[in-house]
């Protein structure tokens, strides 16, 4: 009597580790769908935010129109209209300074997202070169926060901030 009750026992720890694992599968194949599209609209926000980034830290005294145009094509809302208002500025600025500034993203990653939004933390670095540090260039540091939107088909920059 007590062989056929371990049997069943057993028999019934078997079906359950069988549910189990039928459970994960179906959990585990679910979330690796959901990570899929999780990693693309992360990679597009990234991708948006990288090249917004480098066109804002970008500076040519000799020729800043189209920089400035990078700049406002990736950007939105608030955001566009303040660096558009500031566009005079910004190029008279430059080029009274002779500055340049060439950047790179060092590292970056996707806070909170949704379909339509998403925020980005960058560290990126820029050597500098203007009429006060001379042709040896200076690097610079930044740290900034960008805020994104989905229009259509695009992600665009509608706020940045310097961070600490």
């Amino acid at each position: 009597m007590e062989a056929r009750v371990g049997r069943w026992v057993i028999g019934a720890l078997v079906l359950v580790l069988v549910g189990l694992l039928v459970g994960i599968g179906v959990l585990v194949g679910s979330r690796d769908t959901a990570d899929a599209e999780l990693t693309q609209t992360q990679h597009d926000i990234a991708a948006a935010a990288r090249a917004e980034a480098l066109a804002f830290l970008t500076v040519d005294h000799e020729n800043m129109d189209p920089l400035v145009d990078a700049v406002l094509s990736g950007a939105t809302g608030r955001f566009k209209k303040q660096y558009e208002s500031q566009r005079e500025m910004l190029t008279s600025e430059a080029i009274r300074t002779e500055a340049t500034s060439t950047a790179e993203v060092v590292a970056l990653g996707v806070g909170g997202f949704t379909d339509d939004a998403g925020d980005v933390l960058i560290a990126a670095n820029s050597t500098v070169t203007n009429t006060t540090t001379g042709n040896e260039g200076q690097v610079r540091y930044y740290r900034l926060r960008l805020s994104l939107v989905r229009e259509g088909d695009r992600w665009l920059t509608s706020n940045v901030e310097f961070v600490r």
